[in-house]
C-alpha cells in the first residue's frame, strides 16, 4: 500500500498521487497518453478541445506545475485509469479511480499559495483562464449543471451512486432506467454533472477496462428518429415499431 506523504503541500500531493496512478497503469509513454487524449475529442468549457503535451503532463507528476482546467486533467485519467483498472481491479490507495476524489484533489492544488503556477498555454486554455480558475463562482443560479461544470457538482454523490446502481442491475435484467422529478428538482444537473462525469470515468467498468460510450439527445418532436440518428442500429426495430403502430 502506498501512501501519500503526510507533510506535502497541496501541489505536491497531487503530484504524487498523479505519479502513483500513472505508476499503477503500467507507465505508459507520455507521447501515447497525450496522443490518447487527442483521440478523445474532449471539449472544455468555452468548446475547445482539449490538447495536453507530453511536458506538461511530466511537469503535472513531478509538482513543477498543475492543471489550469480540470478538464485537461480529466482526460488524462481517463486514459490512465482503465488502465490501472485492467493491472489491478482494487486501487492501490483508496480513491484512487475516483473522479470526484480527483477533482477535490485538484481544486485544493490548484489554490495551493505553494510556489508559481505556470500560466496555462493554448492547449489548456487561454492564460486569462488560468489566472481566474481559484475565483471561479461554481453557482450558476437557475441554470443546470452541465458536463463541463462537473467539477464544481458536489452533495450529490449518494444519488450518483444509486443511478449507478440501478445501471448496473439493468444490465442484468434489461428495461430502462429512468430519472423522473418535478421541474426544478434538478434532474437534468444530476445526469449531466453526476452521472455522465461518473460513467465516463469507469463506474460501470467492474475492473475490466472496458471503456462506455455515453450517447446523450434530446427527443424532440420525433423520438424515435432522434434515437436512430444516435444508434443507427436500431433503425430495422424502429421501422418495424412504426409499421405496426
Amino acid at each position: 500500500m502506498e501512501t501519500l506523504s503526510s507533510d506535502s503541500g497541496a501541489r505536491t500531493a497531487f503530484a504524487e498521487r498523479l505519479a502513483l496512478l500513472y505508476k499503477e497503469a503500467g507507465n505508459p509513454p507520455l507521447k501515447k497518453v497525450a496522443e490518447a487524449v487527442v483521440r478523445l475529442q474532449r471539449v472544455d468549457e468555452r468548446g475547445r478541445p482539449v490538447r495536453v503535451s507530453v511536458q506538461r503532463i511530466s511537469d503535472w507528476r513531478r509538482a513543477k506545475n498543475v492543471p489550469a482546467q480540470f478538464a485537461a486533467l480529466a482526460a488524462v485519467l481517463h486514459i490512465l485509469i482503465p488502465q490501472a483498472r485492467r493491472s489491478r481491479p482494487t486501487a492501490v490507495s483508496a480513491g484512487l479511480y475516483d473522479l470526484t476524489q480527483w477533482q477535490r484533489l485538484w481544486e485544493r492544488a490548484v489554490a495551493d499559495p505553494v510556489g508559481d503556477r505556470v500560466p496555462a498555454s493554448a492547449e489548456e486554455g487561454p492564460p486569462s483562464e488560468a489566472a481566474t480558475v481559484p475565483g471561479v463562482c461554481p453557482y450558476r443560479g437557475l441554470a443546470s449543471y452541465r458536463q463541463q461544470d462537473a467539477q464544481w457538482f458536489f452533495g450529490r454523490e449518494r444519488s450518483t451512486d444509486a443511478l449507478v446502481a440501478q445501471l448496473r442491475a439493468a444490465e442484468k435484467t434489461g428495461g430502462l432506467v429512468m430519472l423522473v422529478g418535478a421541474s426544478g428538482a434538478g434532474k437534468s444537473s444530476l445526469l449531466n454533472a453526476g452521472l455522465v462525469p461518473a460513467l465516463r470515468s469507469g463506474a460501470l467498468d467492474d475492473g475490466t477496462g472496458e471503456e462506455r460510450e455515453v450517447l446523450q439527445l434530446v427527443p424532440g418532436g420525433d423520438p424515435l428518429g432522434e434515437l436512430t440518428q444516435r444508434i443507427p442500429g436500431l433503425a430495422p426495430v424502429v421501422a418495424d415499431a412504426r409499421a405496426s403502430a
